[in-house]
């Protein structure tokens, strides 16, 4: 059996009509599957159509002559926060049918709406959640009926099979890096032969906009000498430069945390990592001993400046711990990135102008703004679903606050943001002109992807 592994193109770094980000950045779901089906001698080659820039057209003519095709609308990294436009991923589908006959959909909008895209699709079945297990049952033969954690037809019969058991992630090999090209990715305030490891799935909290519907209830994590030789493996055969650790709380796991900082720095490795994590998860000491280890920037979750909306998003987290975290991270020599995000429930213009002034206040390296998504799945979306005219994956709630004010106010934030005096000046002062110029380049393309969507 000849396997096909497929992520689509998205428009990079945004689609016109929608705020979310497309990263160029590894396929790590795709790469774990590769390296399963090694495993079990099955020949998979891994195709990334948005790292490779290729059309539909040019995806299906690289896909004749495989005897299935699994394709991902959100791959590991996205799991989080898919991008919600699926023209470019149906359009892709349609293609692919003319060339291949069996065709099965991965990502977190089959999760979510098996049926749905089922009947957008018509493909040979949905894999829902996590989709390795799913693949390795498909391709060892099973029939699909016997397949937990399948969606698909049957004649004119809608069949939906129970979930899949959560993933050991102790059974995960290293990810089949030696499947792609790591000088295609990159990470624009970090470096390019950029990589990504996940050490842990999962989050021990429970944020009302956060869609985890993959990664199923509670946290799981890898052995910690498990994910140090993915470490060494992508430095030392792969010739990372630059890596993201994508658990969503890196730090909750601080054992991890910091025997892998240990490790870096015993044998001094030539790598810049980055992570993401809670506020209330770090401190000097801790920071301290992952920058030694190469660790340059810290991602946060801050949401919104708002006291009225933070007290409804369920983070369990307060403004005076996020500046704590920040402070933190600035003494430890850190960069920080701190998103916020725009349209939550009950939120008026006002409690967004709230979020420009603290995202100001805080000052992090970076901050990024965004449209709030009320991703199905989510009790974002069971509590505005009413107000969200049915549509299948709505790109905003706009009951209190419509789009194009939105839009404006997110455009109003990066500007004030960045074009900052001070901003411009720190920067300049930091002297890390490479990433400083990635930046700049990043943020114009954002800007005229957004003037003309």
């Amino acid at each position: 059996m000849k396997v096909l592994l497929l992520k689509p193109c998205w428009n990079y770094p945004i689609d016109p009509g929608d705020s979310t980000y497309n990263r160029n950045w590894p396929p790590l779901s795709l790469l774990n599957i590769a390296a399963m089906l090694r495993e079990k001698h099955i020949d998979a080659d891994v195709l990334d159509a948005g790292a490779e820039r290729l059309s539909a057209d040019q995806v299906a003519q690289k896909s004749r002559h495989y005897d299935a095709v699994f394709m991902t609308s959100a791959s590991l990294d996205r799991w989080q926060c898919p991008n919600l436009n699926l023209d470019p991923f149906i359009k892709t589908i349609f293609r692919l049918k003319e060339v291949c006959s069996t065709i099965y959909l991965m990502g977190t909008h089959g999760t979510v709406r098996p049926r749905e895209v089922l009947d957008k699709t018509r493909v040979t079945a949905v894999i829902r959640n996590e989709p390795e297990l799913a693949v390795m049952d498909i391709c060892s033969g099973k029939p699909l009926e016997t397949i937990r954690g399948l969606s698909f037809y049957q004649g004119d019969r809608y069949v939906e099979t129970p979930e899949q058991p959560l993933m050991d992630l102790t059974r995960l090999p290293i990810p089949a890096y030696d499947r792609i090209d790591l000088s295609r990715y990159q990470y624009e305030v970090l470096g390019d032969r950029f990589a990504l490891l996940e050490a842990s799935r999962g989050c021990p909290f429970d944020c009302m906009f956060c869609v985890k519907n993959m990664y199923g209830r509670g946290f799981r994590k890898k052995d910690t000498a498990q994910f140090i030789r993915e470490v060494d493996y992508i430095i030392d055969e792969i010739g990372a430069r630059n890596a993201y650790f994508i658990d969503l709380e890196f730090t909750v796991n601080r054992k991890l945390a910091e025997a892998v900082s240990d490790h870096l720095i015993a044998r001094n490795a030539p790598l810049n990592w980055c992570v993401q994590t809670r506020a209330d998860s770090v401190d000097v000491p801790l920071l301290k001993r992952m920058r030694r280890a190469g660790c340059r920037i810290v991602h946060f979750g801050v949401e919104t400046g708002s006291e009225r909306i933070r007290k409804t998003l369920n983070k369990g987290i307060t403004f005076q711990q996020v500046e704590s975290g920040l402070r933190a991270a600035r003494e430890a020599g850190m960069q920080t990135v701190c998103f916020f995000m725009f349209g939550l429930p009950g939120e008026t213009l006002e409690d967004m102008e709230q979020t420009i002034r603290f995202a100001r206040k805080l000052n992090p390296t970076y901050a990024s703004f965004h449209i709030a998504l009320p991703y199905p799945g989510t009790r974002f979306h069971r509590q505005v679903e009413s107000d969200l005219g049915g549509e299948l994956f709505p790109k905003a709630y706009t009951g209190i606050v419509p789009y194009d004010d939105l839009e404006r106010i997110a455009m109003k934030a990066f500007r004030s943001f960045y074009l900052r005096p001070r901003y411009i000046a720190g920067r300049l002062k930091d002297r890390d002109f490479r990433t400083f110029y990635n930046q700049v380049r990043f943020f114009l393309s954002y800007i005229k992807n957004r003037l003309w969507s």
